[in-house]
């Protein structure tokens, strides 16, 4: 696992913000973002690949933020400035971990359909 440092809009950045927003980017790119505890919780537990998980390093991360980035296999943890952070989180209180998860069309509707809290969920199909 590597860790890259991302402080303006870069390319890395705007991949993310692009996951966030555009449908037929996500599914060309073959990955969604994840916003939320308890949506990482249920793709940690049920199964799904994380290919980077994004945090802030000027923020203080909780146990569970923490115990996520140690325990949870992935290709890259990105470290976000702050503002970006901010930006990219959907939350009025900005999430302090983002993931980006793999697309997987056999879990994809397992994970939609057993969704029903009102924390932001961006669509994978």
């Amino acid at each position: 696992m590597n860790t890259v440092r991302v402080m303006s809009k870069n390319a890395a950045y705007q991949k993310f913000e692009v996951l966030r927003t555009n449908r037929n980017k996500r599914y060309r790119y073959g990955e969604f973002l994840v916003e939320g505890v308890r949506n990482i919780n249920q793709a940690i537990r049920n199964g799904w690949q994380f290919t980077s998980l994004l945090y802030s390093p000027e923020t203080p991360l909780s146990r569970w933020a923490q115990e996520v980035l140690d325990t949870v296999s992935c290709d890259t943890h990105y470290q976000l400035s702050a503002n970006l952070m901010q930006e990219l989180s959907g939350k009025t209180d900005t999430s302090e971990l983002l993931a980006i998860l793999r697309i997987s069309r056999k879990h994809c509707a397992e994970f939609v359909s057993t969704y029903s809290s009102g924390d932001t969920l961006f669509s994978c199909c």
